[in-house]
This record gives C-alpha cells, structure tokens and sequence, in this order.
C-alpha cells in the first residue's frame, strides 16, 4: 500500500523545469532511495512533498489524503518529517533543548512533562546523542550534528521521513553508523523513509527500491540492483551526454 503517491508533478522556475510529470509511489514500511546528481530535482520534490514550494502541475497524496495546497506546518503534523541538506541547528540551543523544540512545536499530540522527558530521552538515545545531551549544538561534530537533524525530525512523530544528504561528508565509519542507525528507527518505529542520498553505496545498502531522477524527469525506478545495470542510468551517470549543470534544486 503506497502512504506517499505523487502524480504528474511538474515545477518550474521561470522558464527552467525542475520537475518534469513525476510519479512516484512509496511504499508504507519501505527504505525508498531517491537518486540523481545535482540539479535532478530530488530536493525540489521533497520540498513540494513538505509544503516549502507549491507545484506548478500534478498533486501529492499522504495516506489518501491530497496535501499539496497545505501549509508545512499542517503536512508535519499530517505525520511527514523532513531534514535538510545544510543542518541548522539552534546554534546556542543545547541537543536536548533543540529536540524538545520539535516535538513542542512540530508532534500533533504535544506531550508534556514526563512524557516530554521520556520520548527526548528515547531520541537522544536512539540516535547516539545521550552523552551529548547537555551540549550546545554549535559545538557538535559534524556527524552529532547530522544525528541532531534526525532526531529533531523524528520528534514531531512522523509517519513518513524524508532525509535529505544524511550522510553527506561523514567518514565511512560513521557513514556505517548512520545506516546502522536508520536501519534501527526504521524497523523499531514502523517507519516509511524517502531518503536523498549521494553516497551511491550507502544508498545501495539502505534502500529496499530506488528511483533515479535526471534532469528533472524519472529515467528509471527498481530494486538496487536493477538500478546499478539501468542503461538510462549509466549514461546519465558516466555517458557522454552527462554535461554538468547547474544546481536547479
């Protein structure tokens, strides 16, 4: 049963389409890859998907329920979770407070006291950040920072996350470590996550399907391995006509 469905989805920026009548399905319970080098519109369509952009054509669908007119406030709360490529933390904010401002102001229940308590601590511990719970987020490694995004994402209690570039410019212990992580939250929490990820292999290794998006329209849609001997694939990736472009998302 898909829990995400986007149908005909088209965005354009001035004379330059960043999406071209995408559809797209996701599976509730599935690791769902979306691949493509920069300019593809991979983030554009997460923003579409989180409602930061509005769609120039086609509509998107969460549980049956059409959300592409909705303020990202109202999407979150509808249970769908995203982060960002550039984390931005709250700076002076430690990685406790800055979870509990999620779940605040993001989690459709709002709980309170020891609730409240309980489920940071359960973030904290889920995503590696118990040590680091009293400490300012302007202090945290790269990679804790990574895992803040997360677990900030995870406080407003989403049925659906969207990670964008979760592992970009981690090393490869700890790019293992965040698989190892999402794998967990995924199988303990019921989970469904649409992951961005440019770390081919990490995506290799999380993902149950992959779609790949070129220059704004959907070339091709599988398992890994389908996608490792797609043509379409590899000739967006290594052929001759792979000229770079220009960041469109």
């Amino acid at each position: 049963m898909s829990l995400l469905e986007i149908r005909g989805l088209s965005k354009t920026f001035g004379g330059l389409r960043a999406l071209d009548n995408i559809d797209l399905a996701v599976e509730q319970g599935s690791i769902h890859g979306l691949m493509g080098a920069n300019g593809a519109g991979k983030t554009t369509l997460f923003s579409i998907v989180a409602g930061n952009q509005r769609p120039t054509g086609g509509e998107v669908r969460f549980d049956g329920r059409r959300i592409d007119r909705l303020r990202p406030d109202l999407i979150c709360r509808a249970g769908i979770a995203r982060t960002f490529q550039i984390v931005r933390p709250f700076p002076d904010l430690t990685a406790r407070e800055n979870i509990e401002t999620a779940v605040l102001f993001g989690h459709a229940e709002r709980p309170r006291g020891k609730a409240l308590r309980d489920l940071v601590d359960s973030l904290l511990a889920d995503c590696g950040l118990a040590d680091q719970a009293g400490q300012r987020a302007a202090t945290l490694t790269l990679a804790a920072r990574k895992r803040l995004e997360v677990a900030r994402a995870l406080g407003t209690g989403p049925r659906l996350l969207m990670l964008d570039e979760v592992m970009a410019g981690l090393t490869p212990t700890e790019v293992q470590d965040m698989i190892a992580a999402l794998r967990s939250l995924h199988r303990r929490l019921g989970l469904t996550i649409l992951i961005i990820e440019h770390v081919m292999s990490a995506l290799n290794q999380i993902s149950d399907v992959i779609t790949v998006l070129h220059h704004g329209q959907k070339i091709a849609h599988g398992t890994p391995d389908i996608i490792a001997r797609d043509p379409l694939v590899q000739d967006a990736y290594f052929g001759a006509d792979n000229d770079p472009a220009e960041d469109r998302e």
